[in-house]
């Protein structure tokens, strides 16, 4: 089964019989069938799901920032199939075969957004379900995001996740996903298989993941306009969909999700798939660089790279790199040339390294670095505040209040009715306590308000777990400002310490400064891991990088080879004309590597092939192509 399309008309393709090498039928995606119950008269529709909860942690901050850098972003996905799914369709290859067709459709909706879904993990529930998968789809989700949390990250990690179910879900909803969440513990979703063909549970995924990357329904944005009239498909994120598929998405929903990904913590996307994670092996023609490949462009007709051979996935002749930020003209760049420029004032820009046709991990200014002229502190690639965190749950013209009042026996976040009392300075890093004139919070559930004084308090119900005596109250974000080179750290207000000392940076010999991850960033021209070592100049990907060097080696050990001799020779005349003894056994540097002079030496004797050993390679700053480790 698949799809294609002809003119801009969809038409869908399903075998008449079990075997799939049979007789085929095809018709218009308009003649689709819809979910089970759900009516057929002009106009039914199909609801995805209600607009879903947003975590406030996730909201974005209004950096003033250089443009986002909207290169290339890749969805590492497992798919999870529950146990009705697979009695469903009785065979495993069958389900495997189906939901390959799913992922693949999902993937070509988002290229256009220059996003790539890679399925890099496919489990099936064959004997039971590891979860209560409810009609409900809430209860649904809610387990299976508790699940993948504690187990499915543990084995198999990965940036969404996404549960496809043979259940019927109540109503006319097929599916279910947060807001706002991608590269979270709450990154994925649950999707009805409610269609006999593919397509339909596709589109189902390819919506709920929409929400995951920040997207909301059409709908509900101001403005927003579908290119393509409903009867004709619509778009992925309008809120319910009819009987023709949609296949593209709104330009409003293009912009959600890049307005999201400016924020730093959605950089799990930056990286790209390794080549044998990919489930199902390789295969040319994908536009995944996997196992025996140099490129991959897509089909024969769809490749429009100069650089790449669709038809082999090798490179053409002279190419040395195909794609990339640090790839043109089918060359890779010099080192040094800028490749992803630095988004806010918490983070650090990137350059290519002259050996490599990607732009390095995107890493960001070291864990307590001032920000925002001096009003916080920079926390993984962000700059967290009180204040920026009311306005993110309150909406515009909040604040914090202005010194945070002290609460004896104030209950510690996450306790039990536990008293925890806290200084004066660590109120400060417990409940978000907001001013607003709002009655109820833009994102999240319910809230609580607090008098002190003139001051109306109010902070938002984290969650309302029904085993909880009381309900989690939304804290202070993590690394939020709480006094002079002081931040908010495990729910208390500590010294800056907290991040590692503040001596990093002197490891990086005045060329570079400590990322994030308290390693060396360099300067343009500049080599890891510890800037000492100049490389500017240097033009990677062709073999003159490794060339020159090996060349450079070979010309020092020919010097010190010469000026051994020479040394040799000097002090050879010099023993001839004092004579072959030592007035002192340990005068000079003795060299074990020569037997000392008053000693006879052993007759020598032919060299066979006994008395030479293998090549060992000492170091390498670089490698070739297709280069392997040598070995005996």
């Amino acid at each position: 089964s698949g799809f294609f399309q002809v003119n801009g008309t969809m038409f869908l393709l399903e075998p008449l019989e079990e075997d799939a090498v049979g007789l085929h039928a095809v018709y218009r995606a308009a003649h689709l069938r819809g979910k089970r119950g759900t009516c057929r008269e002009p106009g039914a529709t199909l609801e995805y799901d209600h607009e879903p909860k947003i975590p406030a942690a996730m909201k974005l901050h209004r950096w003033k920032s250089t443009p986002l850098h909207k290169g290339p972003r890749y969805v590492e996905l497992v798919l999870v199939v529950d146990n009705e799914e697979f009695r469903k369709h009785k065979d495993l290859r069958t389900v495997q075969n189906r939901m390959k067709e799913i992922v693949n459709h999902v993937d070509k909706l988002y290229q256009p957004l220059r996003l790539r879904v890679a399925l890099i993990g496919l489990e099936v529930w064959s004997y039971k379900d590891k979860i209560v998968v409810s009609p409900n789809p809430e209860v649904t989700l809610d387990n299976f995001l508790h699940w993948r949390e504690a187990e499915l990250l543990r084995r198999k990690p990965h940036d969404n996740a996404q549960l496809i179910t043979g259940i019927d879900f109540h109503g006319t909803t097929v599916g279910l996903a947060k807001k706002l969440v991608m590269c979270t513990r709450d990154s994925g979703g649950v999707n009805q298989d409610h269609s006999t063909n593919p397509i339909g549970a596709a589109s189902t995924m390819a919506h709920e993941m929409g929400h995951n990357l920040g997207m909301s329904h059409d709908e509900d944005v101001a403005g927003c306009r579908c290119p393509v009239p409903k009867a004709d498909g619509g778009c992925v994120m309008a809120a319910s969909v009819g009987l023709v598929y949609p296949k593209l998405f709104s330009r409003c929903s293009e912009q959600d999700m890049w307005q999201f990904l400016g924020d730093p913590r959605t950089s799990c996307l930056l990286n790209v798939p390794r080549a044998d994670e990919l489930y199902g092996g390789p295969v040319c023609g994908n536009q995944f660089v996997e196992r025996g490949e140099q490129c991959d462009c897509g089909v024969p007709e769809e490749c429009s790279d100069n650089c790449c051979n669709a038809t082999t996935c090798q490179l053409r002749e002279g190419a040395e790199c195909a794609r990339g930020e640090c790839c043109q003209d089918c060359k890779v760049k010099a080192a040094g040339v800028l490749c992803r420029a630095s988004k806010n004032d918490c983070d650090l820009p990137e350059h290519c390294t002259g050996l490599s046709a990607e732009c390095p991990e995107d890493v960001f200014q070291e864990n307590g670095i001032s920000c925002h002229n001096g009003n916080g502190y920079c926390y993984n690639g962000a700059c967290p505040s009180h204040g920026e965190q009311c306005r993110a749950l309150w909406g515009a013209g909040t604040s914090s209040p202005p010194s945070s009042p002290h609460v004896p026996g104030l209950i510690k976040p996450h306790c039990r009715c536990r008293p925890w009392v806290l200084s004066r300075r660590d109120v400060k890093c417990g409940t978000l306590l907001c001013l607003s004139d709002n009655t109820s919070p833009v994102l999240g559930g319910g809230s609580y308000s607090l008098f002190f004084g003139r001051f109306k308090c109010k902070a938002v119900i984290a969650s309302s777990d029904a085993n909880e005596v009381v309900a989690k109250l939304r804290l202070v974000p993590t690394g939020a400002k709480c006094g002079e080179e002081m931040v908010c750290y495990g729910g208390r207000c500590q010294n800056l310490l907290v991040y590692g000392n503040k001596n990093c940076s002197a490891k990086c010999n005045n060329h570079g400064v400590c990322n994030h991850k308290r390693e060396c960033h360099c300067e343009p021209g500049w080599a890891a891991p510890y800037c000492e070592h100049q490389i500017a100049g240097i033009v990677a990907g062709s073999s003159s990088v490794v060339v020159v060097a090996v060349l450079a080696v070979l010309a020092l050990c020919g010097i010190l080879l010469c000026g051994g001799i020479v040394l040799l020779r000097g002090r050879g005349a010099k023993h001839f004309q004092k004579g072959r003894s030592s007035s002192s056994p340990t005068a000079g540097l003795a060299n074990p590597l020569f037997p000392d002079g008053g000693h006879t030496r052993p007759p020598r004797r032919p060299l066979s092939h006994r008395d030479i050993g293998p090549p060992s390679l000492l170091s390498s700053t670089a490698a070739p192509r297709g280069a392997r480790a040598l070995g005996p």
